[in-house]
C-alpha cells in the first residue's frame, strides 16, 4: 500500500502571503488532507520540540518519521531520542561524512544502521547535496560497498541540480538513476531542473522535467513494491520554504506550496497505480 507523508519543514511559512499556520493548524491540515503521516526535519528552522509535537499527533491517524543531518554518533543519538519521543520508527539520515574512499564511509553507515536497528528504527540514507551522496557517480560506487540491508531515501532533485543533468536524457545518467532507484526504500517528491532544486509545478519550462520525474517515481515505486511485497511503500512530499521556493522581486513565493503538495500526493498515487498495475499484469 502507498503511504504518502508530508514534510513538516514544507509547512513552514504557509500560507506564504498570509499569517502562517500554527503547528497545531499544520498538523490538522495534513491530517484532513489524507496524508498517512508527517516527516520531521530536525534541521529545519522551525523544527518543533518533541514534547510540543507528540501531543498534537495523539488523536490523529498520522504516523511519523524523522529526517536528520548526521555527522557523528552524538547527532545520531539525538535523532534516535527524538524519534522515540514522537513514536517514529523510521529515520532518514542525510549523512554528513565525506571522503574519496567508499569503504570507510560504507562502514560508518553500517554502524549507524545497526545502532538504529537496535533502537527499533529503520534507517535510510537520503540522496542529498553536500552529503555522502552528493555526487551521482560516487553514490553508485558507494552502493557497491554498502550493506545490502541499507536502503536509500531517493530525492532525485538533488542529483539533477548538484550534477547539472542535461535537459535531454543521457543513457549514462538514466542508468545511474536506475541503479539508485533499485536501492531506494522510499521516495521524496519535488521537481528540479539542472539549475534549481525546486521549481513551481505546471510551468512550460518545467514540463519535460515533470515527465521525467514522474517516470522515475513510477520506476522507483515499482522497484520498492517488488523488493518489499506486502509492505507499505513510502513517498514523502517535500516542497521546501525559501530559499528552496522561488520568489519574485518582492520576496513572495511564486506558487502555492500547499496546493502543490496535494498535487504531488495525487501524482504519487497515479505513479503507484501505474507501477503496481504493471506488476499485476506480469504475474
Amino acid at each position: 500500500m502507498l503511504t504518502v507523508y508530508q514534510s513538516l519543514w514544507a509547512m513552514e511559512d504557509l500560507p506564504s502571503r498570509d499569517t502562517p499556520w500554527t503547528l497545531a493548524e499544520q498538523i490538522a491540515k495534513i491530517d484532513d488532507a489524507g496524508f498517512a503521516g508527517i516527516a520531521v526535519d530536525l534541521g529545519a528552522r522551525q523544527a518543533p520540540a518533541a514534547d510540543d509535537l507528540a501531543p498534537l499527533l495523539h488523536g490523529t491517524a498520522l504516523r511519523s518519521m524523522v529526517f536528520a543531518f548526521v555527522g557523528d554518533r552524538a547527532a545520531l543519538s539525538a535523532a534516535i531520542d527524538y524519534a522515540h519521543r514522537i513514536g517514529a520508527d523510521r529515520m532518514v539520515v542525510c549523512a554528513q561524512i565525506y571522503g574519496f574512499d567508499p569503504v570507510p564511509l560504507a562502514d560508518t553507515l553500517r554502524d549507524w544502521y545497526e545502532t538504529c536497528r537496535q533502537a527499533g528504527i529503520t534507517m535510510q540514507v537520503e540522496t542529498h547535496r553536500n552529503t555522502v551522496t552528493n555526487d551521482l557517480r560516487f553514490t553508485s560506487l558507494l552502493l557497491e560497498h554498502l550493506d545490502p540491508r541499507i536502503e536509500l531515501a531517493g530525492d532525485l532533485s538533488h542529483f539533477v541540480c548538484a550534477n547539472e543533468l542535461p535537459d535531454d536524457p543521457a543513457p549514462e545518467h538514466e542508468a545511474l538513476i536506475a541503479a539508485v532507484l533499485g536501492r531506494c526504500g522510499s521516495l521524496q517528491g519535488r521537481i528540479a531542473t539542472r539549475g534549481q532544486v525546486q521549481i513551481p509545478l505546471g510551468t512550460p519550462a518545467g514540463a519535460g522535467w515533470e515527465k521525467r520525474f514522474r517516470g522515475w517515481w513510477e520506476a522507483g515505486l515499482r522497484s520498492i513494491a517488488v523488493r518489499h511485497p506486502g509492505d507499505d511503500v513510502v513517498f514523502c512530499t517535500e516542497l521546501g520554504t525559501r530559499p528552496y521556493a522561488i520568489t519574485d522581486l518582492a520576496g513572495n513565493e511564486l506558487s502555492d506550496r500547499w496546493a502543490e503538495a496535494l498535487t504531488l500526493k495525487d501524482w504519487a498515487a497515479q505513479a503507484f497505480r501505474a507501477a503496481t498495475g504493471e506488476l499485476q499484469e506480469q504475474r
